[in-house]
């Protein structure tokens, strides 16, 4: 069986990290060498993971039209945390695609979607 994991480069993966778990990811792994900064985090929310990667060095940072998109069982329990944590850049109720949706942007401009489909 084959599993593909997303991954976000990123400026500073220390900073970034931080983002994530302020607003309720968690940490599964990271990687630095001796004396050096994080170069590489694993994080999850609820099963879905993704993975923080660094720019390469003497790359420029350039946006990609990318993002997250992560179903979950509800919004409405997250709303407010998100609220308290960080900007909230949309709040959908119904999308033509039957979902709820919460929309934030992380400290590097992507954005992070968290769905809940509704019947």
């Amino acid at each position: 069986m084959a599993k593909c994991i997303a991954f976000l480069r990123v400026p500073d993966v220390e900073k970034t990290l931080e983002w994530y778990l302020d607003i309720g990811f968690k940490c599964l792994g990271t990687h630095s060498e001796p004396g050096c900064l994080i170069d590489w985090a694993l994080l999850d929310w609820d099963g879905a993971q993704f993975m923080l990667y660094p720019l390469g060095s003497g790359e420029s940072y350039a946006l990609k039209d990318a993002g997250l998109y992560i179903e979950v069982e509800s919004i409405d329990e997250l709303i407010k945390p998100f609220e308290m944590k960080t900007e909230v850049v949309e709040l959908n109720q119904i999308q033509g695609y039957r979902t709820k949706e919460i929309v934030l942007k992380d400290p590097n401009g992507f954005y992070i979607r968290f769905a809940e489909r509704i019947s």
